[in-house]
């Protein structure tokens, strides 16, 4: 699975879920998902992420979603930093924002399992992050 940004909702502006909103375009001169306003032009995109506010997607990630090799998913800004609270508070592990999107898909996922394993990739440390959660009182 690949995670994507939905932000506050599914509006274009309001998140940076470019398999949810985005089309088939070039930007910066490649051909990928990218997220349009009504002229066809890049749009501005959000995510509490900052590592994942773009407006496109690498080329690669649109050709495996294109034959079906990795489904991607969306998560909330709410979900992320449930799952960012809960991952420190419970593990002692602080998670970039950027990650605890996966960690929250992660978390749903294994709810919906019988058996097996969830690999989660934490690519980021999350102590940047800390005093933007405590000032938006999170």
């Amino acid at each position: 699975f690949g995670v994507e940004p939905l932000g506050r909702g599914e509006k274009i502006g309001d998140n940076a879920a470019r398999f949810i909103v985005g089309e088939e375009g070039i930007l910066h001169g490649f051909k990928s998902i990218v997220i349009k306003d009504e002229k066809s032009e890049p749009a501005s995109v959000y995510s509490i992420a900052s590592g994942l506010d773009y407006t496109s997607v690498g080329p690669e990630h649109a050709y495996l979603n294109g034959i079906d090799r990795v489904k991607y998913v969306a998560i909330n800004d709410e979900e992320a930093v449930e799952a960012f609270l809960l991952l420190s508070k419970t593990e002692g592990i602080i998670p970039a924002l950027e990650s605890a999107h996966a960690v929250a898909y992660g978390i749903k996922l294994a709810k919906e399992m019988k058996t097996g394993d969830i690999l989660i990739n934490l690519s980021g440390r999350g102590d940047k992050d800390v005093d933007f959660i405590i000032e938006n009182k999170y």
